[in-house]
């Protein structure tokens, strides 16, 4: 922990923990540790169905239907829910040795980042509607379901989440604070959410996929 503390605000001032060059993993980057009904990939354009112990790489397209969900372990120790109706690419996943740093795009449905890692990691999720970059260990993101015409971004722990985009920027700061982003907009002024709102909200986009759990 205390290792992390320090890693942590290294990263927030400079590029990484170290001066050390970032390289891209060449094998997998994660697990799956959980497989509801069936998920797929499609790797190198070709479609896979997702079981439990399948592997995850760089250049990843992992979609869930409405009866299918995974839960993921990355290789930095986080694990990644994916639920039904979901669609997630995995751009690149680095590491310099000390610390991870991570490029993906959240194309439909939701994902929640859950800690703790073993090593400090970089997120940056791309979305139609904006970017999100995180140090956090514990968040959680998902367009609206009616048609994707906005998106809501939850932090779960007290490490900034920031969400931006070409009209502005907002950064998430404390365990339930949000924010939401409609089309064409900047990410709105943060709102602090009750645990019972942010539980139900999870477990609506889940569809008591199991994932709950």
């Amino acid at each position: 922990m205390i290792f992390r503390a320090a890693c942590l605000i290294a990263l927030s001032c400079l590029p990484g923990c170290s001066s050390l060059p970032y390289n891209s993993i060449s094998g997998p980057i994660g697990t799956i540790t959980t497989a509801v009904g069936l998920p797929s990939v499609t790797r190198n354009n070709r479609p896979y169905i997702l079981a439990k112990h399948s592997k995850i790489y760089i250049g990843d397209i992992i979609g869930t239907d409405k009866r299918s969900a995974i839960r993921l372990a990355l290789v930095s120790g986080q694990t990644i829910d994916i639920p039904p109706q979901s669609q997630w690419l995995v751009m690149d996943m680095a590491t310099n040795g000390v610390d991870y740093k991570s490029s993906s795009s959240l194309a439909l449905g939701a994902l929640q980042v859950k800690g703790p890692g073993d090593t400090p990691h970089e997120f940056i999720i791309r979305t139609a509607m904006a970017e999100l970059q995180t140090l956090a260990e514990h968040f959680w993101l998902g367009y609206h379901k009616q048609g994707n015409a906005g998106l809501t971004v939850i932090a779960m722990d007290d490490v900034p989440v920031t969400v931006r985009n070409r009209n502005g920027a907002t950064t998430l700061t404390a365990p339930r604070q949000t924010t939401s982003v409609t089309p064409g907009a900047a990410p709105q002024s943060t709102v602090y959410w009750t645990e019972r709102k942010l539980q139900n909200t999870i477990e609506y986009y889940n569809e008591r996929s199991s994932l709950t759990n």
